[in-house]
């Protein structure tokens, strides 16, 4: 968005680029944290001190309390209320990074098993009550597939059956388990005592009393250098080990969590997540505070649009305010404003003093009112080659003296824009301010903070102006960068080939950029 902008050299509203950013959740980045609130404290009346004595001090006002900390879910960075909550989501979403899993065939139990249970709600088959694994398989089921529902109301609604059937398709299902296999955490390999010396060149071969030897060949050398090595060559590394395997998914847990609790859940204070992980959240007060944060900048970003106006002057930005409500925008350009006295070509003379006189004036609206130009009923009437790409086509459909005037008029304007002359707006509008006194300018830009006075609004629609005398042909075309014709202007001229806009800083780290904040 940023390369777009600038090399557009558009000016845009800020609100315009903040509502863009907040239009797509991957386009942000959400900071949250725990509000601190202290309790107000009751005034006690003042206890006059006795005779003698210094008056007491006034009591301190109280500290504001420690926010509790959030629980981060560290592989994904995602925020949680409570410890547990992060660990099952760790478990669920991300088991496969610290565990192979993989279905395995076993025994099923044995035993005589009169009653299965099965879930109320899912109709899954729990298993019997005699089970010495049942408690572990119902907290289980009710942590992955019921975790919204209360424990009490999901054992409540536990059916029990005593077919036959049902029992033998329950000891099917238990032939097959899932095996967790501990993936080993890959430690960096240990510098080698005595690390392998490269392989030596081929030298050139030693002349011999008759006659130079011929130059050994390139694949000779090399497999004597491999041959030199393969000696003290390393032995080769033994192959991992393999890690423990667990058949319950409670014991893969109490293993990962002794073993590598650090890449699993930590207590924070603030935590920082892509805005494309918002869908991800489970439902709760932290899902709801984010998304009706969210919600509200997309009616109204003022936050999202201070956070996002240090980032653009970082980036080279130029950002102003206009009007009454100091509506802020925000340009690749730095403006410019001219001077009385100051003299540019003809042809550039002409383009700005008809902008200046018919403000808010579109692009597209150019070639008609201002050269007299109609493109739509040139392109319908002539047809085009085919292949002629879209850019080139009006300047085909016209005769050549037309043609040029156009690409010259495209030339003159797109100097403007970019000098900053012009303002050319995101919806292609075209302003330029009149030329200001010394005695107005507050610098090199007036009303660079704050310019009381609007842009106008865009006139309605009206009939075609007549076009201004066009150029005679045994006049020499003027480039945009051409030098200003008639005597040497007074100090404060200057041509456009010597007006070069400043450089724009170095954009700053984007990491250090505001995200929004929830």
């Amino acid at each position: 968005m940023v390369k777009a902008v600038r090399a557009s050299c558009r000016t845009f509203q800020l609100f315009e680029i903040t509502k863009a950013v907040l239009e797509k959740n991957e386009r942000f980045v959400v900071v949250i944290q725990r509000k601190t609130e202290t309790a107000p404290i009751p005034a006690a009346a003042p206890t006059p001190a006795p005779a003698g004595e210094a008056p007491a001090q006034p009591a301190e006002p109280p500290k504001p309390a420690k926010a509790a900390p959030l629980f981060m879910a560290v592989p994904d960075h995602l925020p949680f209320d409570t410890e547990e909550a992060a660990i099952q989501h760790v478990l669920k979403q991300h088991l496969g990074s610290f565990f192979d899993v993989q279905e395995v065939e076993v025994d099923p139990p044995k035993g005589n098993f009169p009653i299965i249970n099965k879930c109320g709600v899912t109709g899954e088959l729990l298993g019997p009550p005699n089970y010495h694994r049942y408690q572990q398989i119902l907290q289980h089921h009710h942590a992955t597939q019921l975790g919204r529902m209360p424990f009490e109301r999901f054992r409540d609604g536990i059916v029990s059956v005593r077919e036959p059937e049902v029992v033998q398709q329950w000891l099917d299902k238990m032939k097959k388990a899932t095996r967790y296999t501990w993936k080993n955490v890959a430690a960096k390999p240990a510098p080698a005592s005595n690390p392998p010396m490269p392989a030596p060149e081929a030298a050139a071969p030693a002349p011999a009393p008759e006659a130079p030897a011929p130059e050994a060949p390139a694949v000779p050398a090399e497999a004597a250098a491999v041959s030199a090595e393969a000696p003290a060559a390393a032995p080769a590394a033994p192959a991992a080990e393999t890690g423990p395997s667990f058949d319950s998914l409670d014991e893969a847990r109490a293993h990962l969590l002794q073993n590598a609790r650090e890449r699993v859940v930590r207590a924070v204070e603030t935590v920082r997540f892509h805005g494309k992980l918002i869908e991800k959240l489970p439902p709760g007060e932290i899902k709801r505070a984010i998304e009706g944060h969210v919600e509200r900048q997309r009616r109204f970003p003022l936050d999202t649009a201070n956070a996002l106006r240090g980032r653009l002057r970082r980036e080279g930005f130029t950002i102003f305010k206009k009007g009454s409500r100091g509506v802020s925008y925000v340009c690749a350009v730095k403006r410019r404003f001219r001077v009385p006295g100051q003299v540019f070509s003809d042809s550039i003379t002409t383009l700005i003093d008809f902008i200046e006189k018919n403000p808010m004036v579109s692009v597209k609206e150019l070639p008609l009112k201002f050269l007299g130009i109609d493109l739509a009923a040139a392109l319908a009437a002539a047809p085009l080659p085919e292949g002629t790409p879209a850019s080139q086509a009006p300047f085909a459909a016209l005769p050549a003296d037309q043609s040029e005037r156009l690409r010259r008029m495209n030339n003159d304007l797109r100097w403007l824009v970019t000098e900053g002359y012009v303002t050319e707006f995101s919806d292609s509008k075209l302003f330029a301010p009149p030329a200001v006194t010394a005695q107005t300018r507050k610098g090199d830009e007036p009303g660079e903070e704050h310019d009381p006075v609007d842009f106008p609004e865009a006139p309605p629609a009206a009939a075609p102006e007549p076009a201004p005398p066009a150029p005679t042909a045994s006049e020499p075309a003027q480039a945009a960068e051409a030098s200003p014709a008639g005597d040497p202007a007074p100090e404060s001229t200057t041509t456009p080939a010597s007006m070069a806009a400043e450089p724009a800083p170095a954009p700053a780290d984007p990491t250090a950029s505001p995200e929004t904040p929830a």
